[in-house]
């Protein structure tokens, strides 16, 4: 019996130290899709700003969109980052969280006066 127990518990052991967890080395990227127009026109070469809001980060990007509207980073370290899109007479603000892998928000731009387009007044 005592064998029996020997063999279970040498069996968890191995079970847990081999095959418990798994790295996972993705990188934390954004992609950003911008678009006016509810979303059937892609915005091509507007400005976005893709910071992040503390004291010496060193997350601070300015971009500017592709011919589909996309805007991409990849960072090594998780981070919450701030957005802020322009194309005159467009402007829009949001935020994101970036996790493991990649992370897609389609951003509709607003007019600037839109009190709903999600940007603080020192943006």
């Amino acid at each position: 019996m005592s064998n029996l127990i020997r063999l279970f518990t040498l069996s968890a052991i191995s079970v847990l130290f081999f095959g418990g967890c798994s790295s996972d080395d993705r990188d934390f990227s954004l992609d950003l899709f911008l678009t006016v127009e509810d979303g059937s026109v892609a915005v091509q070469n507007a400005l976005v700003r893709i910071y992040a809001p503390v004291d010496n980060s060193t997350v601070d990007y300015y971009l500017y969109s592709d011919e589909q509207g996309k805007v991409s980073i990849t960072l090594k370290n998780k981070a919450v980052v701030e957005i802020v899109a322009t194309k005159n007479p467009y402007k829009t603000c949001t935020f994101a969280e970036l996790e493991r892998g990649v992370k897609t928000i389609n951003l509709e731009l607003t007019l600037y006066n839109d009190v709903d387009n999600g940007c603080r007044d020192d943006q």
